[in-house]
């Protein structure tokens, strides 16, 4: 919910979240498919995706959610 509100503060015309639990080649896929051109990252391996973002030709930036790293503890 955090990421919706973050998009309707930005004017973002549709955000849309997916699943942490999808795996590389599902998630570098749908991103592909989407054809976004800004790439939201919010935890992970964020370093990677944004480097695979890139060489896809789209920006991508890695955001910060406060309490996110609570959560993995």
């Amino acid at each position: 919910m955090r990421v919706r509100a973050r998009a309707r503060q930005r004017g973002v015309e549709l955000p849309l979240v997916i699943s942490d639990h999808a795996d590389w080649k599902e998630l570098t896929r749908t991103i592909a498919e989407t054809g976004a051109g800004e790439v939201w990252v919010t935890h992970g391996r964020e370093d990677a995706l944004l480097h695979h973002i890139k060489t896809m030709g789209r920006r991508g930036r890695a955001l910060a959610l406060i309490g996110r790293e609570d959560e993995d503890q």
